[in-house]
């Protein structure tokens, strides 16, 4: 969470008084109290090494360097539209601006510190809101596309990269008084203060994905080729208010294999990796709404989707309902799919075996048009 407060300078003189009216400053300073990590506990047999961190960072929520902010003048009357709106960016933990006297709602969220310039993560206004999305990456085979759909999903042909991680907070109708006994008075820079206090909150949430391989003594399991999706993740999310959108989406992540870890007393093969999203469909921000799920989508199943390779070198593509873990951890946590190894049936040949999870062929594009819903 961060600390917002902000100090108003106003005009040093009385209602009444014929003295010439200064516009007020307002100087804000951000102070960083962040203190949210994803838990590990006995549940997470993947573990993380250096190698895992190479590949997908910490397991940590970053700490953002830069903000932008939004603020909305409503004039007197906190019912008004957003009729105009100020812009700015800060790059330090102090800024100045001027404010005139009324009300002003207020959206402050970090921006993404992508030094190769590979952000996914898209930002765009719509009317008096900000909306959250990411980019499309590569295409999915027909075949997996029609057992998403016989599984409820919503899911158009193609997949959503995962966003960064990033943080929002928006206060409204903060009042800016004319009357000074609403600011305390600072000798050391003789100017009176208004304190304006708001807390960014995290607006992706860090889940942790693990496969335990059960019953793999023989070796018919030789390991992944590292692709894994996951079904019914909201697409975007609404930046203002924190609630995510009710359009479905896959999201694509990545898995890596580990032999040999020890799972309640015995030796398994299990591969796992982090996975980032706006969470489920039509949720509330966990500050808001708590941990339990009480999103208005409840029709929609979470499957995830993953390669197993074998021992013949045919791949096959499985699928797991994990829709319960991701209800009971609505802003992130631990997942784990059990795999019975002994009860999969082995393909003999490419046929059988189905190919590998995400083929980008252009003829296996559908064509699908996004409507963001606020």
């Amino acid at each position: 969470m961060q600390g917002l407060v902000g100090c108003i300078e106003p005009p040093l003189h009385l209602p009444g008084q014929e003295i010439g009216v200064e516009v007020q400053v307002s100087q804000t300073e951000m102070n960083i109290v962040w203190d949210n990590e994803v838990q590990l506990n006995h549940e997470w047999y993947y573990g993380w090494d250096i190698k895992d961190d190479s590949i997908w960072g910490g397991l940590d929520y970053p700490i953002p360097t830069s903000y932008e902010v939004y603020r909305y003048y409503k004039g007197d009357d906190i019912h008004n539209k957003h009729t105009s709106v100020d812009m700015f960016t800060i790059n330090t933990n102090r800024f100045r601006r001027y404010f005139q006297f009324g009300y002003y709602d207020m959206l402050l969220y970090s921006n993404i510190d992508s030094k190769d310039g590979t952000q996914v993560l898209l930002i765009k206004e719509d009317g008096d809101s900000v909306i959250a999305t990411t980019t499309g990456t590569r295409g999915i085979a027909r075949s997996i596309l029609e057992a998403s759909r016989s599984n409820g999903d919503e899911t158009p042909l193609g997949i959503l990269n995962q966003p960064e991680i990033f943080y929002g907070a928006y206060s409204e109708n903060v009042y800016i008084s004319p009357d000074l006994s609403d600011y305390e008075y600072d000798p050391v820079e003789n100017i009176y203060i208004k304190h304006l206090e708001a807390e960014l909150h995290p607006l992706v949430y860090i889940y942790l994905v693990q496969f335990v391989l059960l019953n793999n003594d023989d070796g018919r399991i030789k390991g992944i080729n590292g692709n894994t999706a996951i079904s019914s993740m909201a697409s975007s999310t609404n930046v203002n208010t924190g609630h995510t959108g009710n359009t479905p989406s896959l999201v694509y992540f990545n898995t890596r294999m580990k032999q040999n870890i020890e799972v309640e007393g015995k030796l398994c093969d299990v591969f796992g990796g982090k996975l980032t999203t706006f969470g489920l469909c039509d949720n509330e921000p966990y500050y808001r709404s708590g941990a339990e799920y009480k999103g208005g989508r409840a029709n929609l199943k979470n499957m995830v989707y993953y390669d197993l390779v074998w021992n013949n070198n045919q791949v096959k593509t499985y699928e797991a309902d994990v829709t319960s873990q991701m209800q009971a951890n609505s802003h992130g946590g631990v997942i784990t799919v059990w795999i019975d190894c002994s009860k999969l049936e082995k393909p003999q040949n490419e046929e059988e075996g189905g190919g590998s999870l995400f083929i980008p062929t252009v003829e296996d594009y559908d064509q699908v048009e996004w409507h963001i819903e606020i």
